[in-house]
């Protein structure tokens, strides 16, 4: 998968110099925007957890915007131990950091709401959390954090809709699939505010 990221990044940024020339009439616009939600993986969950985004976009054709986006989320993974000390749970806390760059499809409806879809490129920085016995003897009182951090590519595919609540402020609501086939896929979903810039 990883060879493949150089390809969508720089077929992201073709797109987007090639649309934002082919329209110079197009109507520009700049929006922020951020929430909070849950999230979780699609493989080995034992609790989801929360999540936050913040993310900046540019609309540079009708249809058509680039978006620049983190988020943060966590969530809770089974643990490798059936038996721990009662001041730890057997569970493994994963918290995973993202920064994406998106091209959106808006699509054109009939009503005041307006629906997306994206997708692109994410880097994500994932670091895991459980506790492990002193020189691996499950009946010692020393048990301390193992932490765990690495870095991936993964491609995100992002479906949004937005409704005006007041002048320039939209109601945001998002779903959020990452597709990572080596070391495990994950979803967000979560509501927060849009504004115009």
């Amino acid at each position: 998968m990883k060879k493949t990221v150089p390809l969508l990044f720089l077929f992201s940024l073709i797109s987007f110099v090639s649309l934002s020339q082919s329209d110079p009439q197009a109507q520009k616009e700049c929006r922020i925007s951020g929430g909070f939600g849950f999230a979780g993986a699609t493989k080995d969950l034992k609790k989801p957890g929360t999540d936050f985004w913040l993310q900046l976009d540019y609309t540079f054709k009708d249809q058509f915007s680039l978006a620049f986006e983190f988020e943060n989320f966590g969530y809770k993974q089974p643990g490798y131990f059936e038996t721990l000390p009662v001041t730890y749970a057997n569970e493994i806390s994963v918290i995973n950091n993202s920064f994406s760059l998106l091209v959106k499809y808006n699509v054109k409806t009939m009503t005041k709401l307006k629906l997306a879809f994206a997708s692109g490129w994410t880097y994500t920085l994932r670091t895991s959390a459980y506790y492990l016995p002193s020189h691996g003897d499950l009946n010692s009182d020393n048990w301390y954090p193992y932490i765990t951090t690495f870095d991936d590519y993964i491609i995100p595919f992002l479906t949004e809709v937005q409704y005006p609540i007041y002048k320039s402020l939209n109601l945001t609501a998002r779903l959020k699939y990452n597709l990572n086939t080596q070391n495990g896929s994950t979803y967000s979903a979560g509501i927060g505010l849009s504004l115009k810039l």
